[in-house]
């Protein structure tokens, strides 16, 4: 099927205020497209302000829609003459804003609203859907590397937290189980119209500059991140390793999933780590972001990475995972670590999202 161009028409984007919705924004603009981006609440001003501005950055243009996942036709007018989709809206568990069953729900019972309003307009070309990389883990000896042909669903035989009987004490498995529903919910959509294709993207330990205050996001990567410049120890991810992508990565690479003739549906892209720089321990973490921040008392690791390293010599060797496919399928060129890792902690600081411990 065709790849699309800025010259088919515009291109719809959900979830446009977030942290990859607005930077898969921002490549599409610098390709000149005709963007419309959706966003649930237009009256507020943190959510929508940023994305107004880029009106006057980039080449493309941008109006702003209100649309809300789980409402039928919600999305028909805006997706009216679109040449492209590129559904980054999610329902998130992050500071209690939902329970892990609202997580589970709201993906689930809103994916198909997507591609109902894509099967209603009928000019729909390319559908990208932003799932995760816990879409893809599962559990798997130390050191295993994980590709595009994992599933989360994979090794579960026994498994009895993997259904979703009483999801709501189940962590981040509704999280996942959605995930996985979704991107076989989008394939078969797309599969059974004929005339779209849908391409998945998962990203895992997402990172890079924030361009808003909603960009922090309490209990996220970047949240703990700005925690450790305020002098507070690492406390998510410390039991194994954080498989870090740059944001603006994430986002180039979704735009040229809409442009390339190479995915077909059904594509799955990792966005992960470029190599192993990019897969780093709580302790290399806070070693790479003293060396940036020389100024800054970083906090370090707690006691209990302390005494798993006293008892088992190093942190659980997982996630592996390299964006290999991307970087091949793509020409993606992808951010170091540590430009990463500085522009999160500048943002963070400029936005007056964390007060840093000066030394």
């Amino acid at each position: 099927m065709p790849a699309v161009t800025s010259s088919n028409g515009p291109v719809a984007v959900t979830g446009a205020s977030g942290y990859i919705g607005a930077h898969t924004i921002i490549s599409l603009l610098q390709r000149g497209y005709e963007v419309r981006a959706c966003v649930t609440d237009l009256n507020n001003p943190d959510k929508t302000e940023f994305l107004k501005k880029m009106n006057n950055q980039y080449d493309g243009s941008i109006t702003l829609h209100q649309a809300n996942l789980l409402e039928t036709g919600s999305y028909d007018d805006i997706f009216a003459e679109c040449s492209a989709v590129l559904h980054v809206g999610q329902p998130m568990g992050y500071a209690g804003n939902n329970n892990p069953q609202e997580v589970y729900d709201g993906s689930v019972g809103g994916i198909s609203n997507i591609t109902n309003s894509i099967n209603k307009v009928g000019t729909v070309k390319r559908l990208v859907y932003t799932s995760s990389f816990a879409a893809i883990g599962h559990p798997a000896p130390p050191g295993h590397k994980y590709t595009e042909n994992d599933w989360a669903s994979d090794n579960r035989e026994g498994d009895m937290q993997w259904n979703t009987d009483n999801l709501a004490n189940k962590g981040e498995v509704g999280y996942a189980m959605g995930k996985v529903e979704c991107e076989h919910h989008v394939n078969r959509a797309a599969e059974e119209n004929g005339g779209y294709e849908a391409i998945s993207v998962n990203p895992c330990v997402v990172l890079g500059p924030l361009l808003s205050p909603v960009h922090e996001l309490k209990g996220s990567w970047q949240f703990f991140l700005g925690r450790m410049l305020a002098g507070k120890p690492c406390q998510r991810g410390w039991q194994a390793l954080w498989n870090i992508v740059d944001v603006r990565d994430v986002g180039e690479a979704q735009a040229r999933m809409i442009e390339s003739d190479v995915p077909t549906n059904g594509t799955r892209y990792m966005l992960c780590a470029t190599d192993e720089s990019g897969e780093i321990t709580a302790q290399q973490l806070h070693d790479h972001l003293q060396e940036l921040f020389p100024h800054i008392d970083v906090g370090g690791v707690t006691e209990e990475y302390e005494e798993m390293i006293q008892k088992h010599g190093k942190p659980y060797d997982a996630p592996r995972a390299h964006c290999d496919k991307v970087r091949s399928d793509l020409g993606l060129e992808t951010h170091s670590v540590m430009d990463t890792l500085k522009t999160t902690g500048e943002t963070m600081i400029d936005l007056k999202l964390v007060e840093p411990k000066f030394l």
